[in-house]
């Protein structure tokens, strides 16, 4: 329950950060980035678990959670760096922006799965698609006509403490609308961040929620350290560190090509894949409801949190040594061309010399 807290209130401050506007603009890298890196990777991962002996059924929970990647780590890892607005960045968040979206189907699948009628997962997955794009209409449509007009009378109080608790109400109301209808409740509060975001008092709220946000994410990576068995570890060590090894550079390459073919800078697309390369928090859950429908052994679910949590550990090494063979890249590309590569191929555009206040200000306008 801590672990689901802190993802919902971190998916609302990604919202925050946010906008509809542009994730229009995104939609290429979201819904095309985005939705080749999860369906190639969860294919090579079920592959990688059929070779080794899993049950079709078991390959398949397997490729599907493992393609995920931890938006709460990657998220916070760029904006520590300052990277959120960089080529690189965008084109991380993109992919873990749709890795959030295909969660959905996934946490509807697994119960179905142990029931093993093909007919009713897919008269299930209809229906839950159904009930997805309706309720996310209603939630936009009311959201866009009462929030504006709600924080300005709210405003109007002065009264600080009131301006807090609504916003947690409107994050936890859409977070409950989104859960009754069958998605998640991260993806509710995602979508509150949206919504807020379009407001004036955008500015107002990230104040607020400040200080939740850093407790949050720090109790969300005490959840991770809490549920390693180090006893499991030590028995397995071997065949934890090739599962690890492989897992990081197979996603890390995987996710590198594929940017790559989306029209991404070498060196761009080698820093997002390092991002990427670690398994994601909403895999334990996964994991918990594919063991508890009996769709995945007990000893291979505490192997693979172990490997997730091991790989989000080694992802800033691993980005520092992504980020120097960048770097010598980018050394050597300077000696053949005078132009930089993230330049190449771009026209019409403009060129802002710092992103503080006055910079964000003239790109909105």
């Amino acid at each position: 329950k801590r672990r689901t807290r802190s993802m919902t209130a971190r998916a609302f401050a990604i919202g925050l950060e946010l906008s509809f506007e542009r994730l229009i603009v995104m939609r290429k890298l979201v819904f095309g980035l985005g939705a080749a890196q999860v369906v190639l990777t969860g294919i090579v991962i079920a592959l990688a678990a059929l070779g080794v002996g899993l049950p079709p059924t078991e390959a398949f929970v397997v490729g599907g959670a493992l393609a995920l990647s931890s938006t709460a780590f990657v998220i916070q890892l760029l904006n520590e760096r300052g990277e959120f607005a960089t080529l690189h960045g965008r084109a991380a968040f993109s992919i873990l922006l749709f890795q959030d979206l295909a969660v959905v189907p996934l946490l509807v699948i697994l119960p179905l799965l142990g029931a093993g009628d093909a007919g009713s997962i897919m008269l299930a997955m209809a229906i839950a698609v159904a009930k997805a794009i309706a309720a996310l209409a209603v939630i936009v449509l009311i959201g866009r006509l009462l929030l504006r007009p709600l924080y300005k009378v709210i405003a109007q109080t002065r009264a600080q403490e009131l301006f807090t608790a609504v916003t947690l109400l409107i994050v936890l109301g859409i977070g409950w609308a989104t859960q009754t209808v069958g998605l998640s409740m991260a993806l509710g509060a995602f979508l509150a961040g949206l919504l807020v975001s379009e407001s004036e008092y955008r500015h107002q709220v990230e104040a607020d929620i400040g200080p939740f946000r850093g407790i949050l994410i720090g109790l969300f990576f005490m959840t991770v350290g809490m549920g390693i068995d180090i006893g499991l570890a030590f028995e397995n060590l071997g065949w934890l560190t090739v599962i690890v090894v492989s897992l990081m550079v197979g996603k890390a390459v995987i996710a590198a090509g594929l940017a790559m073919l989306f029209g991404q800078s070498m060196i761009a697309s080698i820093r997002a894949g390092a991002l990427l390369c670690q398994g994601g928090e909403f895999a334990f859950v996964l994991f918990e409801i594919a063991s508890s429908n009996s769709l995945l052994g007990h000893e291979t679910s505490q192997m693979l949190i172990l490997a997730i949590a091991f790989s989000m550990a080694l992802t800033p090494p691993f980005t520092v040594l992504a980020g120097r063979l960048a770097r010598r890249i980018d050394q050597r590309q300077s000696h053949s061309q005078s132009v930089p590569q993230e330049l190449l191929g771009i026209s019409d555009h403009v060129i802002v010399c710092g992103y503080g206040r006055f910079g964000r200000t003239i790109c909105k306008l």
